[in-house]
């Protein structure tokens, strides 16, 4: 999904709200991460696709990474990158340049030649490389996305469990050994026989996402119409993989219950693989949540709590239906999507589409802010309200439901942890409404029992 960072039409749009929001005064920040080399060609953050150079495109290319061979800084990509017209960089990774003594003594180590200066770093073995885009902070140190903090402060980075290891793996979401990974030829072996077979990583980075534009890719990789759509079912699968692997679910519902009594339904939710908060990344805008249902024998709904109104929103009061009283607020709703919460004249709070505030209520913040808010991450009278479960943690909620009197069992009751990228509401706050419906829901764990009716 690197290739897509600068096409994604979510993106765009998102880009060109705060843009405009803020004045233009956040100038390429976005684009620093969605397309270092045409930042730092000196191309304008206004400047639309079809008048972008063909490596200002490539978004997060081969050379975003593999120019890089220090820490530079660990959030907002700021990170050097050649650019058309510089010398010929060196390219870094995980093996020892042609030209280089090679410590290790392994052959499989060190490549045999190349057509470009080569060397070994030792940064491609360390989540900083990741952290230089996966931590966003504003200029004035507005924590946006913490994927990487919350990896640095947490368990996985303590027991030496790095990004690459979950995302450029095997089995996407889960910690791989080298031995594990497939060996083949990186070079044509007839002209360099001597090359030996080495590990190769999945460089597809599978994370969240997905292309909402259609065939993306599709003609630069020079794939028919079935070749595509079997890339794309594999990605599809692949994503799907790494998402049901982050989280484990957990029911306590009772055997039994009496007419017109209230039963409590316990559900425990666990990120018991993910190495950061789950959800992560940019998580106001990352949706994860507990849909509960319970029927009866005639299939006749007693209780629900995360369903979608007719606009494909929860039940919250960014739903249309709610605000227009056509359908009640689902109370009991569990959603651990973040916010972006703004302070109002009154003392009361309100969530917000991004950090930049141009609503009347609130009370008003310079963008950018004239004071720094490093030491507590957030500028005045604005904040990040993050619900993601830090990982190997486990969140633990209850449903009391009401048993009708006249109820038919045995009562049959349903649970799902589901995702999705984007909230209905959040693409059409954006401008964007047709992209809503290409949001795809991703069950990640159910569950399915009986209870009975005690008589």
């Amino acid at each position: 999904m690197h290739s897509y960072a600068q096409h994604s039409p979510v993106f765009l749009a998102f880009n060109a709200y705060v843009l405009t929001a803020s004045g233009g005064t956040i100038g390429a920040f976005c684009d620093r991460c969605h397309s270092p080399i045409g930042v730092s060609s000196g191309e304008s953050p206004i400047l639309p696709n079809d008048q972008r150079s063909e490596v200002a495109l490539d978004s997060v290319g081969c050379m975003t990474c593999h120019s890089q061979h220090t820490n530079q800084a660990e959030s907002s990509g700021l990170i050097p990158v050649p650019i058309p017209g510089d010398p010929e960089p060196t390219v870094y990774g995980p093996y020892y340049g042609s030209d280089q003594s090679n410590p290790t003594g392994d052959p499989v180590n060190q490549l045999i030649k190349t057509p470009h200066r080569s060397a070994y770093s030792r940064y491609f073995e360390s989540a900083n490389l990741c952290g230089a885009c996966h931590d966003v902070l504003t200029p004035d140190g507005f924590r946006i996305e913490e994927a990487y903090s919350e990896w640095k402060n947490g368990p996985y980075a303590r027991r030496g469990i790095v990004c690459e290891d979950c995302h450029m793996g095997p089995e996407p979401g889960k910690p791989f050994r080298r031995e594990q990974l497939t060996r083949d030829y990186i070079v044509d072996h007839d002209i360099f026989p001597e090359a030996p077979l080495r590990y190769r990583t999945n460089h597809r980075f599978t994370g969240p996402d997905y292309s909402m534009l259609p065939a993306f890719g599709k003609n630069a990789l020079g794939l028919g119409k079935k070749g595509f759509a079997r890339l794309e079912e594999h990605l599809e699968q692949e994503r799907e993989t790494l998402l049901r692997n982050a989280a484990t679910l957990e029911v306590n519902a009772p055997r039994q219950a009496a007419p017109n009594s209230t039963m409590s339904i316990e559900v425990s939710v666990t990120n018991s693989g993910a190495g950061h908060n789950f959800p992560t990344g940019f998580a106001s805008e990352r949706q994860v949540w507990l849909e509960v249902r319970v029927t009866d024998a005639t299939n006749q709904p007693i209780y629900v709590s995360g369903d979608l109104d007719q606009y494909a929103d929860l039940r919250d009061w960014e739903s249309h239906a709610v605000q227009a009283g056509s359908i009640p607020v689902d109370w009991d709703l569990v959603n651990f999507e973040a916010a972006f919460v703004l302070t109002n004249f009154r003392g009361t709070q309100s969530s917000a589409v991004s950090t930049t505030n141009r609503l009347i209520n609130p009370i008003p913040f310079i963008t950018p802010a004239t004071a720094p808010a490093f030491i507590q991450g957030m500028p005045f009278a604005g904040r990040v309200f993050k619900e993601g479960i830090p990982p190997l943690q486990t969140r633990k909620v209850s449903y009391d439901v009401k048993v009708p009197p006249g109820a038919r069992g045995p009562l049959r009751l349903g649970v799902k942890l589901r995702y999705r990228n984007f909230p209905a509401h959040f693409l059409r706050d954006l401008g964007v409404p047709e992209l809503v419906e290409k949001l795809r829901t991703v069950d990640l764990t159910t569950y399915e029992g009986t209870i009975a009716i005690a008589r």
